[in-house]
């Protein structure tokens, strides 16, 4: 039977142009993608003649047991083996991912494979997002555990806020959680932002104690099967002043025109951006909300699309983030986030968190 993995790399050969023979795949996020099998010095050749994947001692034995439809080749001298690989397929030519090795690994690879030549031109790494922006449902499986952890793993961090705990302290007691409920790893580092450090989109958790009346936003997330989760909550410590409301609800309403949009059907990365941010230009805040609405997120949680100005359809199967923030300087911040899946008719919310401001 085919596997899933040989599918995705037939896929890929049939939209790479007829002028090269294949591609040479060497980064750890696209080689998992295609062979299943997550090898950070790991090469895989994948040709209209055959493919091949490439690794070395330390993993030749764990990748032939996770590739049983290629074969898996151990190397100790690059320019030798790719040398009797180009020799055997008869490789004249293969596309490169551009965007994903450096100018010396161009230049090693180039020098290995030798006399193929290796092209950056064809935009391979474009073709490889068209594949990888539509998920399948053990994908969606996957996020929807991730999400489920992350979710889980907020609830129980928001028990633990009191006035003196630390912002650090937050993000590390939601790493420990996290990793006690089944995740591989977080996502990315976690961002707990409290008080005035919360006009920082990206602020970095520290030891600034939480307040009364301090905003604190969690933009956290896990990963399952190397999927990965992303959610942004802002919840208050005590009351929040009239404006910390007018702001919070202000976010609250632009996300939902967002979401409304995507829900409805709509399919236009601009519009669905524009949705979201017209609604706090609107409210006065339009120079405080400087990032795009949202982006792709699968095996990594920054991934094509982009759901901002620039435009372009929203594939069918593509799961995106919704997450429009303002950010007052020196102040305060709000921002909230969920993921959306979508299809061919509107779109699915995988994110089940109420959205209402938290008071605690």
């Amino acid at each position: 039977m085919t596997s899933k993995f040989q599918q995705r790399t037939a896929a890929l050969l049939d939209i790479i142009p007829d002028e090269y023979d294949g591609a040479l795949i060497i980064s750890q996020v696209n080689g998992c993608y295609f062979t299943g099998f997550n090898c950070d010095n790991g090469y895989l050749v994948a040709t209209k003649n055959g493919c091949v994947y490439i690794t070395d001692s330390r993993y030749t034995e764990a990748a032939q047991k996770a590739i049983d439809w290629c074969d898996v080749v151990e190397y100790s001298d690059m320019k030798k083996t790719a040398g009797e690989i180009v020799e055997r397929l008869a490789i004249k030519n293969l596309l490169v991912e551009s965007s994903r090795m450096t100018l010396k690994q161009y230049c090693n690879m180039a020098d290995a494979f030798e006399p193929a030549f290796l092209s950056e031109e064809g935009d391979l790494d474009s073709l490889i997002d068209t594949l990888r922006v539509c998920k399948d449902a053990e994908e969606i499986s996957m996020i929807k555990a991730a999400q489920a952890i992350t979710e889980q793993s907020f609830k129980h961090v928001c028990g633990l806020i009191h006035e003196g705990v630390t912002e650090a302290e937050l993000a590390f007691e939601f790493e420990f959680y996290a990793r006690r409920m089944g995740a591989e790893r977080l996502a990315f580092d976690s961002i707990v932002a409290s008080g005035e450090n919360g006009s920082m989109p990206h602020a970095v958790p520290g030891r600034r104690r939480i307040k009364k009346g301090d905003f604190i936003t969690f933009d956290i997330g896990t990963v399952v099967g190397g999927y990965h989760s992303d959610m942004t909550r802002t919840v208050a410590l005590g009351k929040v002043s009239d404006e910390q409301r007018e702001v919070y609800n202000i976010v609250l309403k632009a996300q939902q025109a967002a979401i409304d949009y995507l829900m409805a059907g709509g399919g236009d990365l601009a519009e669905c951006d524009a949705s979201a941010r017209d609604v706090i230009k609107k409210a006065g805040y339009g120079e405080y909300f400087g990032h795009s609405t949202g982006h792709g997120v699968g095996l990594e949680i920054h991934e094509f699309p982009s759901v901002s100005f620039r435009g372009g359809t929203i594939p069918v199967g593509a799961v995106i983030t919704v997450e429009p923030g303002i950010y007052l300087p020196g102040r305060f911040g709000v921002r909230i986030e969920n993921m959306m899946y979508k299809t061919a008719n509107g779109a699915v919310n995988l994110t089940n968190l109420d959205r209402d401001l938290i008071e605690l």
